[in-house]
């Protein structure tokens, strides 16, 4: 039986815009987030219950953007080597909150 390797979704993104828009898509995306996490901090404490359930959404659907422009980031860049630096970033950082 022949195996078919199935085209990474990131590669169609790729192929369909091109690397410099995804770059350019990736700051649209953070930029955005950053964005609903202001509105959060400003006024969650004074929101309404249906109100704080819109912010927390709207932080909720750039998360994941985001994360999935992180994900194209380090599919462009090497996932392994993104995977290695999440990894020592994580070390230092436990290390870090250990002495504090």
């Amino acid at each position: 039986m022949i195996k078919i390797k199935k085209k990474s979704p990131y590669q169609t993104f790729l192929d369909v815009y091109g690397e410099e828009a995804q770059l350019d898509w990736a700051i649209e995306e953070m930029s955005e987030l950053t964005k609903a996490i202001c509105k959060y901090k400003r006024h969650f404490k004074t929101a309404d219950a249906s109100e704080k359930e819109r912010l927390k959404s709207d932080i909720i659907e750039e998360t994941a953007d985001v994360s999935m422009m992180t994900d194209i980031l380090a599919y462009i860049f090497g996932t392994q080597k993104v995977d290695e630096m999440k990894e020592f970033k994580l070390t230092r950082g436990l290390e870090r909150a250990k002495k504090e």
